[in-house]
Order: structure tokens, then sequence, then C-alpha cells
């Protein structure tokens, strides 16, 4: 089996294309882009040496490579802010100011109004073959040239590579990521979860030197574990911003408080890691948890998409398969199941299934049991007008414990 994934993986690698260079046979997915229905070859492409993973496949149309903006700048470790009202997108790397809007040509890029050609104009995609689910796209060398990254192409490995100098960490930290094994699949086959489509709202994963942070101490265990509560954003970063104009960093930190107040009740040890509206890199985050000595890390966020119909609670984990240094803590994955399924019976909320996202700072960096909870989508009407609310914020605090208690008593 291994064999055959690597052989999937080489051929997936000899498919890279970009905007000016000849294309390389690959696979091809159907979408639709503005009521017309397409075939287009997928893309592959790399930011400072890590390969650009999602599960909606960038791909080439009219010569231009789009990919799914979350996901890009996530690689590239730009602060991200979406408009829900305006379709429009914000966004900051160093002194670069990009301004997109989907489906418009006009950008503003350091407060200064150009024009791109409309072949290349952010657009939402539909993936006909994956419920029809919807993703932001933009154009891969606009957007890159714009925030300082050089586009190179590597012929003889098929590989587009964007880079702006950024020294990375050592790659065997973040392996690539393997098929999962069939006990993997259990939450999420009991409720059969929609198709994975990944938050709009990038945060601030940045690659550095820095990233590799030293391992906490070993300590006895006793009495009640101790837990990490992680509300995400805050500060200059808003997270995402609803349609009401209510931001991510509010709604995550309410919720926080109120699942530190039920922990703490319960006799946990609890180390919030901001207790206020205040800016906090996520390294600090994830270093506040390893010298702590914690045994949980939950950090918790609101989603957002380009699709004003996607719903739902999902929860993030990154496998000790793919970062090297959870290995110790044990299999992720327990955690992510627990904390999903007390949540789905407190919250009703459509289920989306846990997925392992090892790219993302807090989960890599941190040594202990880790998850990221993404509480319901502030894209969508609907479910924003329920999750503002304090009925279902407490719903989802609970949801939170009962699934850390339930782990502790599982599996620690």
């Amino acid at each position: 089996m291994k064999r055959l994934f690597k052989a999937f993986a080489l051929s997936m690698a000899m498919m890279m294309s970009l905007s000016s260079y000849a294309m390389a046979k690959g696979s091809n997915v159907q979408i639709k882009v503005r009521g017309s229905r397409k075939n287009v070859a997928t893309a592959n492409v790399e930011v400072n040496g890590f390969s650009l993973k999602s599960s909606y496949a960038p791909y080439v149309d009219g010569n231009r490579t789009f990919v799914p903006i979350r996901e890009l700048t996530e690689l590239m470790g730009a602060d991200v802010k979406w408009d829900q009202g305006t379709k429009s997108v914000r966004i900051r790397l160093k002194d670069q100011d990009v301004k997109l809007k989907i489906n418009s040509s006009v950008v503003y890029v350091n407060n200064k109004k150009t024009q791109m050609d409309k072949a290349s104009t952010p657009r939402l995609t539909e993936y006909v073959r994956q419920n029809g689910d919807c993703k932001t796209m933009v154009p891969l060398r606009f957007l890159s040239e714009n925030l300082g990254f050089d586009v190179q192409w590597n012929n003889a490995k098929r590989v587009a590579s964007i880079s702006n100098g950024v020294v990375q960490a050592p790659k065997e930290q973040v392996k690539p990521i393997e098929k999962p094994a069939p006990q993997a699949k259990e939450a999420q086959e009991k409720s059969k979860p929609a198709p994975v489509e990944k938050p709009k709202v990038a945060t601030e994963e940045k690659r550095t030197a820095a990233a590799e942070l030293p391992r906490r101490a070993e300590k006895p265990k006793s009495g009640k574990p101790t837990v990490v509560i992680d509300a995400g954003h805050g500060g200059k970063d808003s997270g995402a911003v609803g349609v009401d104009g209510t931001k991510e960093k509010e709604l995550a930190l309410d919720t926080a408080k109120r699942v530190e107040s039920l922990l703490t009740q319960q006799g946990y040890q609890v180390i919030m890691t901001r207790s206020r509206d205040e800016y906090i890199q996520l390294a600090e985050r994830a270093r506040v948890a390893n010298n702590a000595n914690a045994d949980i890390f939950l950090s918790i966020h609101f989603n957002s998409a380009g699709s004003d119909k996607a719903k739902g609670i999902e929860v993030l984990y990154a496998s000790e398969n793919n970062v090297s240094r959870k290995k110790e803590a044990g299999d992720q994955r327990r955690l992510a199941n627990e904390v999903l399924k007390y949540i789905l019976k407190e919250t009703g909320l459509n289920n989306r299934g846990i997925k392992n996202r090892p790219e993302l700072a807090v989960l890599r960096l941190t040594d202990m049991n880790a998850a990221l909870v993404e509480g319901g989508f502030m894209s969508n009407p609907d479910e924003m007008d329920t999750i503002k609310t304090d009925a279902y914020l407490d719903k989802l605090a609970r949801g939170i414990v009962s699934g850390i208690v339930s782990f502790d008593q599982k599996y620690l």
C-alpha cells in the first residue's frame, strides 16, 4: 500500500504547471466558473519549499494558474481579512498590501489602484464532482509577485516554486500526508460529513527557522491534566468578519472564557494564551503550552468560506505521522474525535469531520495532544445568526469541555 501511495505522490509531482510554462500531462478536474462548466488541468505549487495542499486542487485556466486563497496565503505567512459583505479580501505581508474582489479586475496594491487582465480576476470556483462546493481562487502569478515572491520553474522536476527568501524549518518535521488508517475515518463515516472545504480566512502561519521550538521537559503525571485554551486571532488580527460585522476574534475569546470557567469548575488547571483582545504570534502560543508542560492544547476558531452555503463543525489536528514531535503524545486523532463528537451532540450542527492539518503552526509546534475547533461558518448568514448567540456559545463550550473530559478519562 505504501508503494502504491508513493507512486501516486510521484505522479502528482510530475503535473506541475504555471501560467507561462508548457503544461505537463496530468489529471483534470471539472469546475464551474460564472455559470460556465469546463474541464481544466490541475496544478501543484510550492511556497518556500512547502507543498500547497488542498482538497480543492489548483488548476490552469486560460494560461493562468488559479489557487485557493486560504491555503496559498497560509504558506506565504500573510495576514488576511475576508469581507463577506463585499466579497473582497485584503492580504498583508510585511510592507505589501493587496486588496482583491471576486469577479473584479480592479486591484489595490499598497492603496494604488491597478488593473489585472480579466482572465486573471479572482473567482468563485464550483468543484462539480465535490458536491458543488465552492472555493475562492486567485491568480497565482499576480498575487505572488505583488507580495514580493519570485516565481521559478524547475523543468527537470516539473515544480513551480514560489519564494520570498524566508528560511524554512527542516522539511522532515512536516512529512507528506499519508492516507489515514481505516480507524481514523470512524467519526466521519458514522455521520457522513460534508466534503472538506478549508476555511477562507487565513491565520499567520509563519515559516521561519525559529518555527522549531524546544521540546517540553518531562513531568510526572499526577492529578488533573493541564489544559491550554487558545482563543484564535486577537488584536490587529480580527480573523473572519461576519456579514453583520461580528469578528471571529471576539467569538473565539468569548468561547474560550466559557471553556476556561467550565474546566476550572471540574478541577482542571487551565492556562489561556490570551484573556483579552491582544495579538499573540502563533509560535508564542505554542511556546506557552510547551513551557507549561501542558497535557492538552485546544485552539478555538470560527470558519469562513467564499460560499454562503458552507456550514457545520470541523476539528483539525496534526498527525504524529506528519509531525515528528507529536509521536510521544500519541494518536492525535483521538482528541479531535472526542471534541467533535461532543460538540455535535451539544449543538446539532452539520458534521464536517476531523481533518489532518500538519502545516498549521499551533498544531505543528505543540508537543502535546492538540486540536483546533472551527465552531461554525460566519460566512453563512443563517449559521451566523446562531453562532453569535449566548445560547450557542454555551453549547459549544460545553461540547468542547465534554470532549476534553472524555479524552482525559479514556487516554490520559
